[in-house]
């Protein structure tokens, strides 16, 4: 037998070698995956054995899709092959994912601890609902629901009744990213917002005055008004958003130059965490805060779970602390909690009460040059009256500022109804 056939013998050995061994591997490989993360689809199922299957051929095609499926070490294969056509410059599509992700509701509070100082936990944003990833971009879908949205404007109305005529009440709603999409096609899988908050405001009764956010974001749309990771709006879309109160409020608007600008790095929101794109983690936010040109005092208020006691902490309106931690939006007033004073040196008699989801954490320390005293309250966690507060504080003016997906939450509606009681 002479070299050449000895080549021949040992190649043809190494091959069936090597079918043998990844026989045995998918043999002996799990097949109770449900979904590939790297291919967002799911994955084939072992098909139920009938007669009718096997005699019309349909059980050994998905017996084959199912072993393609499960195949050994697939997904790393799959990813290889992905990495070597981007390395190769081919130009790929559009990256488009719809995630139905269902996270912290933003109407409960059964998942907040309250035992325990906010400050010093990684708080996650609330949030529930429809995504759109697209590219590195992750985007809640809304959805216009009109009996809702009337139970909206009905409770808002029910609960600015309780504050007195003598209280001025304002009423922001804040659109959420993908109303200013430009790509029609993937704007249209979510309801006009616009018509939505016309709808609401239509709705209010004469004594509460709604702010226009959605027109100056709109108007700078094309700068960092939002987070590409997280479902909030950034501090600088919170100050076009300040800049609609303080036009209908009568207020001053302060220059955003007279912040101190300070960036903190690599903040991948909360919403990121469901997607399957390595285009978004790849591509983390950095968060934007904006240090008040007035001092400030800021005293935090939470109930004790387990003994229901109310106690307190001192907080902080730039909380610089979560710069170090995951959750970095918990910069802006050190996260959600039941209440919040904040007294600045301004040297006004003007007083606040801002009735806020975590939208409202972004905006307020832009409040802190026009107010002596700004009461923060999160419905969701306050469990006294608002009325009682207010008339006790003489405070002047209540805000309610919440992000557009909460008039769909009756959650959330229920826990600003229970601020009368």
């Amino acid at each position: 037998m002479n070299k050449k056939s000895h080549i021949s013998y040992l190649n043809v050995f190494i091959f069936l070698l090597i079918i043998y061994l990844f026989t045995i591997l998918n043999l002996l490989t799990p097949k109770n995956k449900t979904i590939s993360e790297v291919e967002n689809r799911t994955l084939a199922q072992k098909p139920v054995y009938s007669l009718d299957n096997l005699l019309s051929g349909k059980y050994f095609r998905d017996f084959e899709s199912f072993f393609a499926d499960h195949f050994f070490d697939r997904e790393n294969l799959v990813q290889i092959s992905k990495d070597i056509t981007t390395l190769k410059g081919i130009k790929r599509e559009e990256e488009v994912y719809l995630v139905d992700f269902a996270g912290q509701n933003v109407g409960g509070n059964d998942n907040e601890d309250e035992s325990k100082k906010p400050e010093d936990k990684n708080q996650v944003a609330s949030t529930t609902g429809n995504l759109l990833i697209l590219n590195d971009t992750v985007m809640e879908l809304y959805k216009f629901n009109e009996e809702k949205s009337k139970l909206y404007a009905d409770t808002i109305n029910k609960v600015s009744g309780k504050l007195g005529e003598n209280v001025k009440v304002y009423s922001m709603l804040v659109p959420i990213q993908i109303e200013f999409l430009t790509n029609e096609k993937y704007k249209n899988l979510s309801d006009s917002q616009l018509d939505a908050i016309k709808f609401v405001n239509d709705n209010f009764s004469d004594n509460i005055i709604p702010v226009d956010a959605y027109t100056p974001i709109k108007e700078h749309i094309d700068e960092y008004v939002y987070y590409r990771t997280d479902h909030h709006w950034t501090a600088l879309g919170a100050y076009y958003g300040y800049l609609g109160f303080a036009a209908t409020a009568e207020l001053e608007a302060v220059p955003l130059n007279n912040y101190k600008k300070n960036e903190a790095q690599d903040y991948l929101g909360h919403i990121s965490t469901v997607n399957p794109s390595e285009t978004v983690n790849n591509n983390p936010d950095n968060v934007v805060y904006y240090v008040p040109p007035v001092k400030t005092d800021m005293q935090v208020f939470y109930y004790d779970k387990e003994t229901g006691e109310k106690k307190s902490y001192k907080g902080d309106v730039i909380n610089k602390k979560y710069v170090f931690l995951d959750q970095k939006y918990g910069i802006f007033l050190g996260g959600d909690f039941a209440l919040g004073v904040i007294k600045t040196n301004v040297g006004t008699d003007k007083k606040i009460m801002v009735i806020k989801d975590s939208y409202g954490n972004a905006f307020i320390p832009f409040l802190t040059p026009h107010y002596s005293e700004i009461y923060v309250v999160d419905p969701r966690h306050y469990k006294e009256s608002i009325d009682d507060l207010v008339n006790k504080n003489g405070i002047g003016e209540v805000l309610f500022l919440n992000y557009i997906l909460t008039t769909n939450f009756d959650s959330f509606m229920d826990s600003l109804l229970n601020l009368t009681n």
